[in-house]
């Protein structure tokens, strides 16, 4: 294998890097031989990826791999990984990445203030993407920034004009953000002259926000010329009207395409189909793509109907609404990507597409909850990959089983046997499997021959509910598990479960709110968690991360090294290229690879950058 490896010349390794992350690079090919341990070490594009990922891998490219090497970096301190920021810049200063263009942070909890300034150091960053749920820290952005994406969790409100005050909009060609006045809109047209792409949120509590919204225009000298346009209204009754929305979108005479939502509070001329064609025809005549989802009193056939039109019907736009008629959509677009009920997605009453096209309603459908047996439906859904089982009963031609990757059961009308059957026999993709029911007095007797290794993510909701549970020897049925959610009555069931699951990786420990006991406090430590745990006890033990919160309530997560007696490094046998999706095309008998984008060249929803 090594000697086949070095009659392959550097490029070949170079596009199959292209389309590796950078640990995935390091664990598949380094150290195999010195060839490919000298490109390896010379190879200067690196896309570093480290949500999710394990610890050693993350050791490992913190050690191999230098700062002015990479050219794209996600870190994440969500509960799988936590405290990695705060680790990674133990190892490297944001300065040192002299190379970087892509940036993603996600869910940061450290306070990052140092880190966030002084990203203007990063002359040719040209994309940021933020996902978080708390304030952040002021951001300093070099003006080479071309895409910039601030993701807050929905329902979460606070002032984020503060951290980009200092950011430089002038060469910013896509934007994504929320929570932010009409007043810092306003500013940000005034100086994105270039900007092609912006999505955008807004809550409006009264009538003056509205105005603003409707007027942003004047004294202005320029507005961006805009080809896609998501915008996304929260409005009070009575705040929003449609002449609103249209004195803001008359100056984008180039929209291509337009996303628009108004939540709560769309008046009736929202649904207006005659309006909507002759604001179209006459001021957005580029206009190709149009979703909307408008939340109104009441929607009758009448409505409906208007949408029927030529000029409707001729641009493939197709309208629905829910069946208890307050909001109207596009579909697909918008249609139902969730059904906790005995129904179709869309009614054929209630709908502008065809009869023959509703499978592709169908098709839209990623999340199914059992919670009936009266099901009585044309299609099948084909592509559930979260399943809900509320019910006791089942009926295996609603749904195919063999795509469902995430399994939740929440009843114990299913017995154990009965779960472990099911995904056995005819659920071969699912990898993720939540027990929210509680299972006493396991005979395993009755278990000879159930091992489920495709679980590798496992969630306990009610564990803590009993506390014998030291009894449950799971690992007999799921012996691969790597991370673990498990409500807990005590902390001496962390270190239990720890030794318990041998192949895990990561772990979030917690007391369920309601049977907390504020008076008994559960105290730990992380001394204590690894005196306890006979993993992380001893030498070269000591590779874990570990947060603990016990301020309002217990909570506990853990982030492990590679148990080595478990998982062995045989790179020879685990060296596969059917990750690297190659397309070979041949043209005037050349061969050439086309590669795929990098991630932030991605589509931010249907929103293209031109």
């Amino acid at each position: 294998m090594s000697c086949c490896l070095d009659q392959l010349p550097i490029e070949i390794f170079h596009q199959i890097f292209y389309h590796l992350w950078a640990h995935e690079i390091l664990y598949s090919f380094h150290t195999i031989n010195d060839y490919l341990n000298n490109i390896i070490t010379h190879y200067d594009n690196y896309l570093i990826n480290f949500e999710s990922i394990r610890k050693s891998d993350f050791d490992h490219v913190c050690r191999h791999i230098r700062p002015n090497q990479v050219i794209s970096l996600v870190l994440s301190d969500a509960t799988e990984t936590p405290n990695q920021f705060e680790l990674f810049q133990s190892f490297f200063s944001i300065e040192q990445f002299t190379r970087l263009r892509a940036l993603k942070l996600i869910d940061l909890n450290d306070n990052g203030s140092r880190f966030f300034f002084q990203l203007y150091q990063a002359q040719y960053l040209v994309s940021l993407e933020i996902n978080v749920s708390i304030e952040f820290p002021l951001i300093g952005c070099s003006p080479s920034l071309r895409r910039l994406i601030i993701n807050i969790l929905s329902g979460v409100y606070f002032d984020i004009e503060p951290a980009i005050d200092l950011i430089s909009f002038e060469q910013l060609r896509y934007l994504s953000i929320s929570n932010i006045s009409c007043m810092m809109l306003k500013r940000i047209f005034s100086q994105a002259n270039q900007l092609k792409s912006l999505g955008i949120s807004f809550q409006f509590l009264n009538t003056i926000d509205s105005a603003l919204l409707a007027d942003i225009h004047q004294g202005q000298v320029t507005t961006p010329a805009l080809v896609s346009l998501s915008l996304n209204i929260v409005a009070a009754i009575q705040v929003i009207t449609r002449a609103h929305i249209e004195r803001f979108l008359v100056s984008f005479h180039r929209l291509r395409q337009l996303e628009l939502v108004v939540t709560i509070g769309a008046d009736p001329p929202f649904v207006d189909a005659y309006q909507w064609e002759r604001f179209i025809v006459e001021y957005l005549p580029q206009l190709i793509t149009f979703y909307f989802k408008f939340s109104s009193l009441y929607i009758n056939q009448n409505i409906l109907n208007q949408f029927r039109s030529s000029f409707w019907l001729n641009k493939r736009w197709v309208v629905a609404c829910n069946l208890d008629g307050r909001c109207l959509f596009t579909v697909p677009h918008f249609a139902p990507t969730s059904m906790s009920n005995a129904c179709a997605p869309v009614s054929s009453e209630c709908t502008t597409l065809p009869v023959e096209e509703h499978i592709v309603l169908y098709d839209r459908v990623t999340q199914l909850v059992y919670e009936s047996d009266h099901w009585n439906l044309p299609y099948r859904y084909n592509h559930v990959k979260k399943l809900f089982l509320d019910d006791p009963y089942m009926q295996e031609n609603i749904v195919d089983l063999s795509q469902v990757q995430s399994l939740y059961v929440n009843t114990s009308d299913w017995s154990l046997y009965m779960i472990l059957t099911l995904i056995k026999e005819d659920m071969s993709s699912v990898n993720y499997l939540s027990l929210n029911c509680t299972y006493t007095n396991i005979d395993y007797q009755d278990f000879p021959n159930i091992s489920l290794p495709q679980i590798q993510m496992l969630c306990l909701p009610k564990y803590g509910q009993y506390l014998d549970n030291d009894r449950l020897h799971l690992t007999q049925f799921f012996p691969c598990v790597e991370r673990l959610k498990v409500s807990i009555n005590s902390k001496h069931q962390i270190p239990f479960l720890i030794d318990h699951f041998k192949n895990i990786l990561s772990g979030f420990f917690y007391v369920n709110p309601s049977e907390y006991d504020g008076i008994k406090r559960i105290r730990m430590t992380r001394q204590w968690l690894k005196k306890q745990t006979d993993r992380l006890r001893g030498s070269n033990r000591d590779n874990f991360i570990c947060q603990i919160d016990d301020k309002c309530f217990f909570r506990v997560s853990i982030w492990i090294g590679d148990n080595d007696e478990v998982r062995i490094m045989n790179k020879f046998a685990l060296i596969s290229f059917s990750s690297v999706y190659f397309l070979f095309q041949v043209d005037h008998k050349v061969q050439r690879v086309v590669r795929r984008k990098p991630w932030w060249h991605q589509r931010f929803r249907w929103h293209s950058v031109k």
